[in-house]
Formats: C-alpha cells, sequence, structure tokens
C-alpha cells in the first residue's frame, strides 16, 4: 500500500508548504473550513494536532488553541471524524500531530488503527521518547502504513540522529529553533539552523521539512533550494485571530 506523503514530492522540484491547525480551535467547523481552505490555496500537507491539556513543544499561541478545543469539549474521536470527513472535500495528505498521552491512553494500536480509517497519513508525537520501545510504535505504523515524522533539532547528538534517519519514513521534520513553537520577528532565519539542515541533507536522502518560527514569505524563500517542506503553524492561527480566514489565504498565496 502507498502512502500519499510519498505521493507530495512526485509534484516537482518546488518547496511544499505545510500547515498546522488545532482541531476544534476556534470550533471544529471552522477548522474544517480552514483546512479545505488552505488545500485550495496550493498548500501540499496539513498537519492537524488533536488537542491536549499540556503542549510542552508548544508556545504561547498554539497552547491557548489547544485549551480553547479543549474547553470546546474536543476528543480524540472529534478528531477522527473531522479527518473522515475532510477526506471526502480535499485530496491532500493530512497528519496528525499530539503527545503521547493522547497515544498511550487510547492505546497505541488502536490510535493508529483509527487514524489510518480516518485517512490520516503520517503522525508527528514531539515528546514520544526515540529511545523507548520506538521499534514497537514503528511496526505498528508500518503494519497499518502510516510514516512516523521524527521531530529533531540542532542540539541533537550525532549518534541519535544517525538512528532516526534510519528508521525514518515520508521525511523528517527539523526545527529551526530548539525550544517551543512560535512565529518569530526576525528577517533571517538562524545560519545555525541551515547549517544544520545541510548537515541533514548530507546524511540522508529522505525529504526534509523545516519549521518553528516561520511567519512571512522572505522565511519561505530562505528555505528554497535546502529544504523540501516548509512548515507554518503559529502565525497561520495568529492571522486567524487578528484578521480572519481571508487573511490566511492571502498569507499561503504568497507565500506559495
Amino acid at each position: 500500500m502507498r502512502n500519499e506523503i510519498d505521493s507530495v514530492f512526485l509534484k516537482g522540484n518546488r518547496l511544499k508548504l505545510m500547515t498546522h491547525v488545532v482541531a476544534g480551535y476556534p470550533d471544529l467547523e471552522t477548522s474544517k473550513k480552514i483546512i479545505q481552505s488552505m488545500a485550495r490555496c496550493g498548500v501540499d500537507l496539513v498537519e492537524i494536532q488533536i488537542p491536549f491539556s499540556d503542549p510542552l513543544a508548544d508556545g504561547p499561541t498554539i497552547m491557548a488553541a489547544n485549551q480553547q478545543a479543549l474547553d470546546n469539549g474536543v476528543t480524540p474521536y472529534d478528531c477522527f471524524k473531522m479527518v473522515r470527513e475532510l477526506k471526502e472535500k480535499v485530496e491532500i495528505p493530512l497528519l496528525f500531530m499530539t503527545y503521547a498521552n493522547i497515544t498511550f491512553c487510547m492505546g497505541m494500536e488502536q490510535f493508529v488503527s483509527e487514524s489510518t480509517a480516518c485517512g490520516i497519513n503520517g503522525l508527528i508525537i514531539p515528546d514520544l521518547p526515540f529511545d523507548e520501545d520506538n521499534e514497537d510504535y514503528v511496526s505498528v505504523l508500518e503494519k497499518y502504513c502510516l510514516y512516523p515524522i521524527w521531530v529533531v533539532s540542532a542540539d541533537i547528538k550525532t549518534s541519535r540522529l544517525k538512528k532516526i534517519l534510519k528508521i525514518a519514513r515520508g521525511f523528517i521534520y527539523i526545527t529551526l529553533r530548539v525550544g517551543i513553537t512560535g512565529a518569530v520577528n526576525v528577517k533571517v532565519i538562524d545560519p545555525e539552523s541551515l547549517t544544520f539542515i545541510k548537515k541533514v541533507r548530507q546524511s540522508t536522502s529522505i525529504p526534509i521539512a523545516a519549521g518553528f518560527g516561520i511567519s512571512s514569505p522572505a522565511h519561505v524563500r530562505q528555505l528554497q533550494d535546502k529544504v523540501d517542506i516548509a512548515v507554518i503553524g503559529s502565525h497561520i492561527i495568529d492571522l486567524l485571530n487578528q484578521y480572519g480566514t481571508e487573511k490566511v489565504e492571502e498569507f499561503i498565496t504568497q507565500c506559495r
């Protein structure tokens, strides 16, 4: 069985875009409309966050969106239902991003099975301990043809990076800074991050995504020819909060 994520990289050499949405923020119906809108504007993949009470990798913007979604009563099963409905409207690959507590409370195999059944193509679980039972995690995902998307930062040990690259599928997600998500008011991406990207590029043939702090078309242009996917998250939510969906569409169009 082919994973839809692979098809993204058959669409020429242009830089791809992946956006981040918190399911249920500001509500489930709006989440669906935003994802459909972004797909129409040319986004190649969407990372859908299942809300969690302690999103430790996320900054204030996404943290507040998680809390609002939880206050709305959104559950993982609501997210499965939302994706199932979305897959009737959009053709681009969809991924779940969440935290390990969610998967362990449900049971990893059940979570993966439900994710596959609703149309998810990959999982991003940033706090899943790489050295703890990762073989079981990877084997369960292989069974259901989902890709484990590993998140790495410039401070990772070389030995650990090599192990991750060996089992990576779909793409590897590099953070452009060490720490939490969030748009940043800087014009130039940290040169150390670009150096790390080059190091990873030389070590693997797997596609590379880069995110954390992308907040302008200029940032996206700086990643051209350096990575395969630019990931935009907090800035999308900031635009939605301040200006509504039209501004989100305008921004995505500029980045494309």
